[in-house]
């Protein structure tokens, strides 16, 4: 017995599989993206300028003003089927400046529109505002009367009634930051200025506009060009008619690409 081997002993060790631990951390990580997109959200809100802050929440304070029906504005284009009109190719091509879009210029002619209903500045004055959507832009016509209606007669002075009004539409304006250019025009009526100097005259009346709208807190980097067209182009059958008076604000749509 004294040789009789001992009994081997094996000894197993079990090794445990970790437990299953589900989706829960998809969830977790969902939370920490959305909480962390909020942040940037929020620090990229606080980093705007005030005109596109203002621009913001007028959408979210209107939203129904851009969820109307564009056929519902005698202003808006009948296209009858046919694809929209080119826009005027523009003079200057700066990458740098924001164009106006369809949509944009929809809401805006919205805006102006009610602007001129309701503001008192424009209670005497509503056909001297014109705001429509053409191939080239939102076009807004400041036009003149025989009582001088923006301009003291035959000079580039504005009145008080004409800055009013002015102020009114920056208010409106502002809410979007888009490029803008300035032109006067003038009637081919007898001027005490003199047939030669019309151009100088559509060209400080356009300046004087232009001044207005600054002073009323229009920022003046959205100008992008302010010209005359002195007695060139007539908007009334009668190219005397006083009406032909007039500065034009134009929005353009974004000049065509090569």
């Amino acid at each position: 017995m004294a040789n009789a081997q001992p009994p081997i002993i094996i000894i197993k060790k079990k090794k445990h599989a970790h437990g299953h631990h589900g989706g829960a951390w998809k969830l977790a990580y969902a939370d920490l993206v959305t909480a962390m997109m909020a942040f940037f959200l929020v620090m990229w809100i606080i980093g705007l300028d005030v005109n596109t802050k203002q621009g913001i929440a007028s959408y979210f304070n209107n939203p129904g003003a851009f969820r109307q029906s564009f056929a519902a504005s005698r202003n808006a284009l009948q296209m009858d089927g046919k694809p929209p009109p080119q826009p005027e190719e523009a003079v200057e091509n700066d990458i740098t400046v924001k164009y106006i879009d369809f949509q944009w210029a929809r809401a805006l002619q919205l805006l102006l529109e009610e602007r001129r209903r309701t503001d008192p500045a424009f209670k005497d004055y509503t056909s001297n505002v014109k705001v429509a959507i053409t191939d080239k832009g939102l076009r807004i016509d400041l036009i003149e009367d025989q009582r001088g209606v923006f301009f003291m007669a035959g000079t580039s002075a504005r009145t008080e009634a004409g800055t009013a009004m002015l102020r009114s539409l920056v208010d409106v304006l502002s809410t979007v930051r888009r490029a803008m250019t300035i032109t006067g025009h003038i009637d081919k009526g007898p001027s005490q200025v003199g047939a030669a100097r019309k151009m100088d005259l559509g060209l400080t009346r356009a300046q004087a506009i232009y001044d207005g709208m600054v002073d009323g807190g229009y920022s003046s980097t959205l100008c992008r060009q302010i010209t005359s067209k002195a007695d060139f182009v007539p908007s009334m059958d009668n190219p005397a008619h006083v009406g032909n008076n007039r500065v034009v604000l134009l929005l353009p749509y974004a000049p065509k690409e090569d």
